[in-house]
């Protein structure tokens, strides 16, 4: 029977803490308040009266020592894995261990909202798209690392004569802005050029700093003079809305860009942080440079977690038949070492070992595949009630 300390509460979720570590329970019954000290034996927390509890999480004494270090981490945890769901832990301990804590006190309450939205469906991994958001600058950026380059068929040239002699209608230290006389179908950005035709008016962005992607797109909305001062201010998103691309002005799709609809593999370290409102950029400006986070849930994939410096991947899957399924992988030349954890089924799952085995050897690899029902990042503290 071990005395822990009451040193949080969320709802009907408990955090408990004893020599540096921390154990996060789910209680029915009076909750003890912050600061009580209680039994833990057999699950079942004793305060005078027994009640029954659920073990949710246990983070060790590395884990739990940053948790307590920095002010209002253990809160932020509760609140994005809706009180500590089974689900979100092995996601949690990784983020947490991992964790720079100087840049999660810089994260703004916008930024939190986003990744409160995302990580429920993301590590739920079931085969769908996630809407992406960028400020225009870094989509720009983003479609210059991820997309095909093609081909521009403007001249130039015209638009320069376009805008000779005419005056700027709005202008600022990284744009001028010019209302032309030229018609088009639609828009167009490349270069330092972005050219949006709209109803009564075209208009011709020329960027003074950037150099754009070329990337084609349709106005959706007609917009006026304030939707310049915002354009101009970066008061702008663009965000991928089910299939499509848009520019979203004062929640309005103002255009939509002409970009396949695909998912497209984040590349964190290739994409500066400023203005990037997506999910998993954001995750990784949290994280030690050596680890990189990606999530595929299109692909049915929750979590990827990648050390760099010891070529270790640890890959995240829900599975219908397997539930959670887990394997941590380690690559060194040709050698190949992989810990599979499934939650149920693990049987099954093995029976699959030669075959997997010899499927490795035929590309070069040497495989030894291991199997587990107990996966260290959930259950690791499941023997704290004595």
């Amino acid at each position: 029977m071990d005395i822990w300390k009451v040193v949080g509460r969320y709802g009907n979720v408990l955090v408990l803490s004893k020599k540096n570590s921390v154990l996060v329970l789910e209680i029915n019954g009076k909750i003890p308040k912050v600061g009580e000290s209680v039994r833990v034996w057999r699950n079942r927390l004793l305060t005078g009266k027994e009640t029954r509890a659920k073990l949710l999480a246990h983070f060790d004494e590395e884990l739990a020592l940053k948790v307590f270090k920095t002010p209002g981490l253990l809160g932020f945890l509760c609140e994005v894995s809706s009180g500590f769901e089974k689900k979100y832990i092995h996601f949690l301990k990784m983020f947490v261990k991992h964790l720079v804590p100087g840049r999660f006190l810089r994260i703004t309450e916008e930024k939190k909202k986003i990744l409160k939205e995302f990580l429920p469906k993301a590590l739920e991994a079931k085969a769908v798209a996630f809407p992406r958001k960028f400020s225009l600058r870094e989509f720009f950026r983003f479609v210059d690392e991820n997309f095909r380059k093609t081909a521009f068929d403007v001249d130039e040239k015209v638009l320069k004569r376009a805008i000779s002699m005419r005056r700027v209608v709005l202008s600022n230290e990284d744009h001028d802005v010019y209302q032309i006389d030229l018609s088009f179908e639609k828009g167009i950005a490349k270069g330092r050029y972005m050219l949006i035709p709209f109803k009564e008016r075209t208009l011709l962005i020329v960027f003074k700093k950037e150099v754009l992607p070329f990337v084609s797109f349709r106005v959706k909305d007609d917009a006026d003079l304030s939707f310049l001062e915002d354009f101009l201010k970066g008061n702008v998103t663009v965000e991928k809305r089910g299939s499509s691309w848009s520019l979203i002005w004062r929640r309005k799709e103002v255009i939509e860009f002409d970009l396949p609809d695909r998912e497209i593999i984040p590349k964190p370290e290739k994409i500066s942080n400023q203005g990037v409102m997506d999910a998993v950029f954001l995750i990784n400006d949290l994280l030690n440079e050596d680890v990189r986070f990606l999530s595929l849930p299109s692909f049915g994939i929750s979590e990827i977690w990648w050390e760099k410096n010891s070529s270790r991947v640890i890959l995240v899957v829900n599975t219908h038949r397997f539930g959670k399924v887990a394997a941590d992988i380690f690559l060194e030349e040709r050698n190949l070492s992989v810990r599979f954890y499934a939650e149920r089924n693990l049987e099954e799952l093995s029976s699959h070992a030669e075959e997997l085995r010899k499927d490795l050897e035929s590309i070069g690899l040497l495989a030894q595949l291991f199997f587990s029902r107990k996966d260290p990042m959930l259950w690791e503290g499941f023997n704290a009630y004595g």
